[in-house]
C-alpha cells in the first residue's frame, strides 16, 4: 500500500514538472516574440535621443535646486518639476535596456551625495502616461507599438520597486528582465555650472552622455 502511494505521490511530482516546463516554453516563446518585435519597432523609438532636459538653479554646500524638463520622441515637452535636493552633488540615474538593434535608456532617479539612492526622486513618475513611457512616445507610433513599450516599462517598474513593488534593485547592479540584462548608468553631476541648460543624450549604440546646450 505504501509503495502504491509512493508511486502516485511520484507520478503526480512528474507531471507537475511537466506542466511547469510547459508553460515556461511557452512563456518564453511569448517574451521572444515579445522581443522580436520591440526590436523590429526600434527604428521609430530611436528618434527619441533626448527625454530630458535640466538646470541647476542653485547650489552651495548643503543644498541645490534644479529644474527638469522631460520630452517625448517628437520633441514635445510633456512634463516638468524643480525641487531642492540636500547635498552639492547631483546624480542621475538611467536604466539602459539592451536589445539586437541598439539599446533603449530609461531615467530612473535623481538623487545626491546627501540623499540615499532610495530616497531619490522617482523620475519615471513624471513620464508615465496610463503605464507608457511618454519619452518614447511618438505620433509615428501605432497601437501595437505603444502596447510593446507599455509591456517594457510595466516589468521594469516593478523590477526597479516603484509604484509599491519591495524588490527594488540597487543601482549599479544589473536587473535581470524578460528583456535582457538592464544595466543602471549614473551621471554624476558635480561641476556643471548654474543658469546652463544640460541635455540627456541618448545614443543607440548603447551610450549615456550630458551635454550643454
Amino acid at each position: 500500500m505504501k509503495v502504491n502511494i509512493v508511486k502516485t505521490i511520484f507520478i503526480i511530482f512528474l507531471l507537475g514538472l511537466i506542466i511547469i516546463a510547459v508553460c515556461m516554453g511557452l512563456f518564453l516563446r511569448e517574451q521572444q516574440k515579445i522581443i522580436k518585435e520591440l526590436e523590429t519597432s526600434i527604428e521609430n523609438l530611436k528618434l527619441t535621443t533626448v527625454p530630458l532636459r535640466f538646470m541647476v538653479l542653485s547650489r552651495s554646500d548643503k543644498e541645490l535646486s534644479a529644474r527638469f524638463r522631460f520630452y517625448d520622441a517628437d520633441g514635445k515637452e510633456i512634463a516638468s518639476f524643480e525641487r531642492s535636493w540636500n547635498g552639492s552633488d547631483l546624480y542621475i540615474d538611467s536604466l539602459v535596456v539592451p536589445l539586437k538593434t541598439g539599446v533603449m535608456a530609461f531615467p530612473v532617479r535623481v538623487f545626491t551625495d546627501a540623499v540615499a539612492p532610495r530616497g531619490g526622486t522617482n523620475l519615471m513618475y513624471y513620464y508615465d502616461f496610463d503605464g507608457i513611457p511618454g519619452i518614447y512616445d511618438s505620433s509615428r507610433l501605432d497601437v501595437k507599438q505603444r502596447q510593446l513599450l507599455k509591456e517594457l516599462f510595466t516589468k521594469l517598474k516593478t523590477a526597479e520597486g516603484l509604484y509599491g513593488s519591495n524588490t527594488a534593485a540597487n543601482p549599479g547592479e544589473r536587473l535581470l528582465t524578460y528583456f535582457g540584462n538592464a544595466v543602471h548608468d549614473i551621471k554624476q553631476l558635480r561641476q556643471f555650472e548654474v543658469g546652463t541648460i544640460y541635455s540627456l543624450v541618448i545614443h543607440t549604440d548603447g551610450g549615456i552622455e550630458i551635454l550643454s546646450e
